[in-house]
């Protein structure tokens, strides 16, 4: 019996921790979501490219939008050239 309640208490965490994360990066990690019908409240953001999106959309009730929640920018700063050094 008090084997199965640790198993059970590891197999629930695991699965809070698998789901939270996954969520979580899924919407950062890709520029483009796709909204519709088929897709609740925000949509799902897992497009790279807007022709891969515009491919999932073709022939839904459904449209591409840039993802707001996209860092594209913070990728794009040239960390080196931002630094100025103080004499």
């Amino acid at each position: 019996m008090r084997s199965m309640r640790i198993v059970l208490i590891a197999f629930v965490t695991s699965a809070i921790v698998f789901f939270t994360g996954l969520n979580a990066a899924s919407a950062k990690d890709y520029p483009y979501c796709i909204q519709g019908d088929d897709f609740a409240g925000a949509g799902e953001c897992i497009f790279a490219t807007h022709a891969q999106c515009q491919a999932a959309a073709s022939g839904r009730t459904a449209l591409c939008t840039e993802n707001r929640d996209f860092g594209a920018n913070a990728q794009l700063i040239n960390k080196s050239r931002a630094r100025r050094r103080s004499n």
